[in-house]
C-alpha cells in the first residue's frame, strides 16, 4: 500500500505525464498554424511584384486544415489585404484591423498568440496565431493572422476526465487564459499572471508539478504543467487533491480494518476461523482492485497519447523505448510489441542518430526542450522530413526519460523546393532563367577577367513564334518553344549556359579561345537548326530566328551592358533580311546614342524656342518677281549646335513630336506673312509642308482653320505642300482630308513630283493647283538628257491640267522647251 507522500508524489507524475502528452499534441496543432503562416509569407516574398497574396490554403491538404477557421493579412496601418475564411467557421466574423505584434499574447521570435471572441456563456472563443509580414529587406509591412475555434483544443482537453474538480487549461506564457475543459466561461480571457505557476514554478523549470490553492475556487489541488516546445503557450492540468487522496484514504480505511479484524481473529479465533477466511479473501479482492487502477491511469496514459495523429516515443537511459503510439509504430512500419524494448536506433532510420544523440544531450543537461529538424525514411523507404521536438520526464523511480514528437514537414519543404527551382528555371522549358544566366554570367565575367578568357553572349529571337500563336494557338506555342529548347540542349556539351531569358528569346553563354569567326560559325549551326520547319498538327512553321552577338571584353565588361549590346545587334539583324546574324557594330552604337541624344534634346526644343522658320522665295521665271515663300524649319540647339533638317525631321515624324512642331510652323509661317502683307499692302503667300504623320491627327482641319482664324490670314495666302509618298500610303483618307482642306479655300501642292509614285490617275482624283520638280532633277539639267526629259514631261503634263510648276533648286539658267 502506498503512504500519503507517495500517493502525492504518484499523482503529481500522472498529472505532469498527461500535460507533457496534451503539451506535444497543443505543439503539434500550433506547429500546423505556424507553418501556413510560414507559408504565407514565403508565397509573398516570391510573388510577383502588385500581385493578390494567396491564401487558398484553407482548401488544400494541409495538417492544419482541421485548425484554421480564417486566414488574413493586413498592411503596416491595419488594413485588411487579403482574407479567407473556411466554410465550416462557426462564428465570429472577420477581423476589422490587424493585431499589434507585441502588444497582446505571448511570442516566440516573431508569432504571437490571443484570444478574441469570447461568448461570455459558453466560454468558446477564438484563437488567433499571428506573424509580423516581412519584405524581403526584413522590414515589417504588416501583419499574417491565422484564427482558429477553440473547441478544436477543447475536444482534445475534454476527451480526458480527471473526475469532479479535476481540469486542464491552456495558457499562453503572459498568463492569460486561452482553454479550459472543462469550460469555465468567466475565466477565458484573464490574466492568471501572479499566480504561484508563472511567478515561481515556470521561471525555474518548463515542467514539473506543483500544490496550491486555485486561484478560481479556492480549492487545493495538484497540478502538473508543460510548456509546448518553443511556442509562447503552458498546459496545466490540475486534480483536486482529496479526490487524489481518495484512493489512499480507501487503503487506509482497509489497513485499519484489516488490524481490526486480525486483532478480532486472534481473539476469537476459535469461533471465527471461517469468517475470517472469507474477510481475508475480500481484503485481497480489495487490494488488487487498487492495483488494478494503478495500471489503468497507465493504460490511460497510452490511450491519450494514441489519440495524437503525430509519432511520439519514450525512451529510458539506455535509449530503449519504454512507450509509444500508434502513429509512431505506423511511421517505422512495425508493431508496437516489437518496438517495445527495441532500441531507438534500430526502430527508426539512422540517418540522423548523430545530430538526435547531441540534441537528448542538451536535454538531459537542463536545456529544455531541443527543436531538431531532421529527415527520415518510414516504414515503406520514403524519405520524409520532420521537425523533433524532445523533452525531458522522470519516471516512477526518479530515472530519466526523453519524450519526442514528430511533426511532419515534408510538403513544407517541397513547396521551398518549388520555389527554388522557380526562382532559376524556366517552368515551360526547364531551361535557366534570366535570373540565372545573369548571375552566370557574372561569374564568368569575374573568371575571365582574372584568367583573360574570352567570352561570347548570344541573344536568339524567334520573329514569326506570333504566327504560330494566331494559327495554332497557346499550347502549340508551348509546344514550339519546348522543341527549340530541346534543339538548342544539344549544343550544351560547346556552351556555359542556355537560357530562355523573354517569351520568345534564349539567351547563350561561351567561353571560346582564338577569334570570333568561331563564334560566328557557332551561331551558323544555331540558326540553321532553329530554322528548320516545326511540325505542329498537321501544319508545318518556320521560326525566323535572329541572333545578337556581344563579345567579352570588346563590347563590354559588364552583365547588363554585354546582354543589352547583344540584344541591339539582334535588332539589327531584325532589319538585315539577308543576314540574320550581327555581332556589335561601333558605329551603330554610336549612330544610336547620337540619335537618342538628338530625340532628347528635341523633345525640349519647342519649349525652350529653338525653332525658327526661316523663308525661301519663290520667284516667277517670266517676270522675275518674287511670287511666293517656302517655310523652311531650321534649329540650333545651345548643346548641339545646328542640326540639320535631314537629321531632326525624320526623327521627329517616328517619335510624333512633327505634329505639335508642324502645327507651330504653320502658325508662325501664318503670323510672319500676315506682318508683309500689311506692311507691303499686298497679300503675300507662303507654302508649308505637311508630312504624312499629321495627317493621323484628327484636329488637322480644326488646327488649320484656328490658324487662319486667329491670325485673320485669307486662306489663299497659304499653301500646304504633300509628298507624293505621303499621298498614296492612305489615298481613301488622304484623299478626303485633301478635300477638307481645300474647302477652307486653302492651295495644295504635290512636293518632290517624280521621286515616288508619280501616279497620273492620283493627280485627277486629289484638288491639288501645283506640281513641285524635285532638285534631283533640276541638278542634273545641263548635263543629263534624261533629266531634261523627265523635266520636259513634268511641265507638259502640269500645264495640261492647268497646274502650276515650280522648280526647286534653280540656281542657273537653263533652256529645257
Amino acid at each position: 500500500m502506498l503512504g500519503y507522500r507517495d500517493t502525492l508524489h504518484q499523482e503529481a507524475t500522472n498529472l505532469r505525464n498527461l500535460s507533457t502528452a496534451f503539451a506535444a499534441q497543443t505543439l503539434a496543432a500550433t506547429r500546423a498554424i505556424d507553418q501556413i503562416l510560414h507559408q504565407v509569407q514565403q508565397d509573398f516574398l516570391h510573388a510577383p511584384l502588385n500581385s493578390p497574396v494567396r491564401l487558398d490554403y484553407l482548401e488544400q491538404d494541409y495538417p492544419a486544415q482541421k485548425y484554421v477557421i480564417g486566414l488574413y493579412v493586413f498592411d503596416k496601418y491595419g488594413r485588411i489585404l487579403a482574407q479567407r475564411r473556411a466554410e465550416r467557421t462557426p462564428r465570429g466574423g472577420n477581423p476589422t484591423s490587424a493585431p499589434v505584434v507585441g502588444s497582446t499574447g505571448a511570442s516566440i521570435g516573431s508569432l504571437h498568440v490571443d484570444v478574441a471572441n469570447i461568448d461570455e456563456r459558453s466560454g468558446h472563443a477564438t484563437l488567433r496565431f499571428y506573424r509580423p509580414l516581412l519584405d524581403k529587406l526584413g522590414v515589417r509591412v504588416g501583419t499574417i493572422v491565422a484564427e482558429s475555434d477553440s473547441s478544436s483544443f477543447q475536444q482534445i482537453f475534454d476527451s480526458v476526465s480527471l473526475g469532479p474538480g479535476g481540469s486542464v487549461t491552456l495558457l499562453n506564457l503572459n498568463g492569460t487564459m486561452l482553454v479550459r475543459g472543462p469550460s469555465l466561461a468567466n475565466t477565458i480571457g484573464h490574466s492568471f499572471r501572479f499566480t504561484p505557476l508563472f511567478r515561481r514554478y515556470l521561471p525555474q523549470s518548463g515542467h514539473g508539478g506543483f500544490e496550491t490553492v486555485s486561484p478560481i475556487d479556492g480549492i487545493k489541488r495538484i497540478y502538473g504543467y508543460d510548456v509546448t516546445g518553443d511556442y509562447p503557450l503552458v498546459i496545466i492540468a490540475g486534480l483536486d487533491k482529496s479526490a487524489a487522496l481518495a484512493s489512499w484514504r480507501q487503503q487506509m480505511q482497509i489497513a485499519i480494518a484489516l488490524l481490526c479484524l486480525i486483532s478480532f481473529i486472534v481473539i476469537f479465533l476459535a469461533w471465527h476461523i471461517a469468517r475470517n477466511a472469507t474477510r481475508q479473501a475480500d481484503l485481497i479482492a480489495k487490494l488488487k482492485a487498487s492495483e488494478a487502477r494503478n495500471v489503468k491511469s497507465a493504460e490511460y496514459l497510452k490511450a491519450t497519447l494514441n489519440t495524437l495523429a503525430t509519432p511520439v516515443w519514450v525512451v529510458n537511459a539506455k535509449r530503449r523505448m519504454v512507450l509509444l503510439n500508434d502513429a509512431f509504430a505506423a511511421f517505422t512500419g512495425k508493431s508496437v510489441d516489437m518496438l517495445m524494448g527495441l532500441p531507438e536506433e534500430e526502430a527508426l532510420d539512422k540517418n540522423g542518430v548523430v545530430e538526435r544523440n547531441e540534441a537528448y544531450r542538451k536535454v538531459l543537461e537542463g536545456n529544455g526542450a531541443v527543436t531538431l529538424e531532421t529527415d527520415l525514411r518510414d516504414g515503406q523507404d520514403r524519405p520524409r522530413s520532420f521537425i523533433q521536438l524532445t523533452s525531458h520526464l522522470i519516471d516512477e523511480d526518479g530515472q530519466p526519460q526523453l519524450v519526442s514528437v514528430l511533426t511532419d514537414i515534408t510538403e513544407r519543404k517541397n513547396a521551398e523546393r518549388r520555389l527554388a527551382y522557380l526562382a532559376d528555371f524556366d517552368l515551360l522549358t526547364e531551361l535557366p532563367n534570366q535570373t540565372q544566366f545573369r548571375r552566370v554570367l557574372h561569374e564568368e565575367i569575374a573568371t575571365g577577367t582574372a584568367t583573360g578568357g574570352h567570352l561570347a553572349v548570344l541573344a536568339v529571337s524567334l520573329e514569326r513564334l506570333q504566327d504560330i500563336i494566331d494559327l495554332a494557338g497557346h499550347a502549340a506555342c508551348d509546344d514550339a518553344m519546348r522543341h527549340v529548347a530541346h534543339l538548342l540542349s544539344q549544343f550544351n556539351g560547346q556552351v556555359n549556359c542556355i537560357a530562355r531569358v523573354k517569351s520568345n528569346e534564349f539567351a547563350i553563354l561561351i567561353r571560346f579561345e582564338g577569334t570570333a569567326h568561331a563564334i560566328r560559325q557557332f551561331a551558323i549551326e544555331i540558326n540553321e537548326s532553329l530554322s528548320a520547319p516545326v511540325a505542329l498538327g498537321q501544319r508545318e512553321f518556320y521560326l525566323g530566328p535572329v541572333i545578337g552577338i556581344s563579345l567579352f571584353p570588346q563590347d563590354g565588361h559588364g552583365a547588363d551592358e554585354l546582354l543589352r549590346r547583344a540584344d541591339a545587334a539582334k535588332h539589327r539583324a531584325q532589319r538585315d533580311n539577308l543576314d540574320p546574324i550581327h555581332f556589335v557594330a561601333d558605329d551603330a552604337q554610336r549612330a544610336l546614342d547620337e540619335q537618342l541624344n538628338i530625340e532628347a534634346q528635341l523633345r525640349r526644343a519647342l519649349g525652350n524656342r529653338e525653332f525658327r522658320v526661316v523663308y525661301q522665295p519663290k520667284v516667277n521665271i517670266r517676270t522675275g518677281r518674287i511670287a511666293g515663300f517656302e517655310a523652311l524649319l531650321r534649329w540650333r540647339n545651345k548643346q548641339l549646335g545646328e542640326i540639320a533638317p535631314a537629321r531632326f525631321i525624320p526623327l521627329a515624324e517616328s517619335t510624333g513630336l512633327i505634329v505639335p512642331i508642324g502645327a507651330w510652323v504653320i502658325r508662325e509661317s501664318c503670323r510672319q506673312v500676315r506682318t508683309w502683307s500689311e506692311h507691303l499692302h499686298t497679300p503675300v503667300k507662303v507654302a508649308v509642308n505637311l508630312s504624312l504623320r499629321q495627317f493621323h491627327q484628327p484636329d488637322l482641319i480644326s488646327m488649320i482653320q484656328s490658324c487662319l482664324d486667329d491670325i485673320h490670314l485669307p486662306p489663299d495666302c497659304l499653301e500646304l505642300e504633300v509628298t507624293e509618298s505621303t499621298a498614296m500610303s492612305r489615298a481613301e483618307e488622304v484623299d478626303r482630308l485633301l478635300h477638307e482642306i481645300r474647302s477652307l479655300g486653302v492651295a495644295l501642292s504635290i512636293d518632290d513630283f517624280g521621286t515616288g509614285y508619280s501616279s497620273l490617275a492620283y493627280l485627277k482624283r486629289f484638288p491639288v493647283q501645283a506640281l513641285k520638280i524635285d532638285r534631283a532633277f533640276v541638278r542634273d539639267l545641263g548635263t543629263d538628257d534624261d533629266s531634261t526629259s523627265i523635266i520636259r514631261s513634268i511641265i507638259g503634263l502640269g500645264h495640261s491640267m492647268k497646274l502650276r510648276i515650280v522648280a526647286e533648286g534653280v540656281e542657273t539658267t537653263v533652256s529645257v522647251l
